[in-house]
């Protein structure tokens, strides 16, 4: 259960580490593989873990947009034995979008991250850094993270209970937060939102009559069961 109160277990501090909108302390799902993967059925588990995951975070129809992305994910499955063990850019980004629950050590998550953009952390003597401009720097204490925050001079620092709630803060940190067009300045080049519109209805339309499909209301039946004994009581989705 998450901590409440200004003490929030020393998580306070840093803008970063007072966010309201990352589930701090949720539980993670041992039974998940993290990259780098032993083999492509383990690639395969953590994809279609989090295919599952995707679904659970809509409580609606599905919507058309949800169905898509897993759709989306399904074409990221290994074919081959031989497939390479790391996550797709894609896998990764939905991962750190949707906080996936995986069993994710700093030491996987950074893997993970590496080549993925500026300022990933780094492994160095005693525990991490990474950013630019601030950067960050965690140091192991008893128990969980010392984190650092340096700009232009200044420093200051806040404390993580816990090796899940560091991963959750980079997961903050490297998500695509704002993704075209939420936060942009339009681009000349793509149509508007005006000139969209009119197909979305469409397709918003058709989907309503998939949404009345046996398959989706079976679906919909397994998720309201799994979330009906409440947090940390949940079963097997299949």
């Amino acid at each position: 259960m998450r901590a409440t109160g200004p003490d929030e277990g020393g998580r306070h501090g840093l803008g970063e580490t007072d966010r309201d909108d990352v589930p701090w302390g949720r539980p993670v799902v041992d039974g998940i593989p993290i990259p780098p993967f032993a083999d492509a059925a383990a690639h395969r588990t953590y994809l279609r873990s989090l295919q599952t995951f995707v679904l659970l975070l809509d409580t609606g129809d599905p919507s058309a947009v949800t169905i898509a992305l897993a759709a989306t994910l399904e074409a990221e499955l290994p074919r081959a034995a031989t497939d390479a063990p790391r996550l797709s850019a894609l896998a990764l980004s939905v991962s750190l979008s949707t906080f996936f629950p995986a069993p994710w050590t700093p030491e996987a998550l950074a893997l993970a991250l590496d080549g993925s953009g500026y300022g990933t952390p780094v492994r160095g003597r005693g525990g991490w850094s990474w950013g630019g401009d601030p950067d960050y720097t965690a140091t192991r204490v008893r128990p969980g993270w010392r984190i650092e925050r340096h700009e232009r001079g200044s420093r200051t620092h806040a404390t993580l209970p816990d090796d899940g709630d560091l991963t959750l803060l980079w997961m903050d940190m490297f998500r695509s937060r704002f993704p075209y067009p939420i936060a942009h300045t339009p681009v000349s080049s793509v149509p508007p939102p005006e000139a969209l519109a009119a197909a979305a209805r469409a397709t918003l339309a058709a989907h309503s009559a998939n949404v009345a499909m046996p398959y989706l209301q079976s679906w919909r039946e397994e998720r309201d069961r799994a979330g009906a004994n409440g947090p940390g009581e949940v079963g097997p989705l299949r």
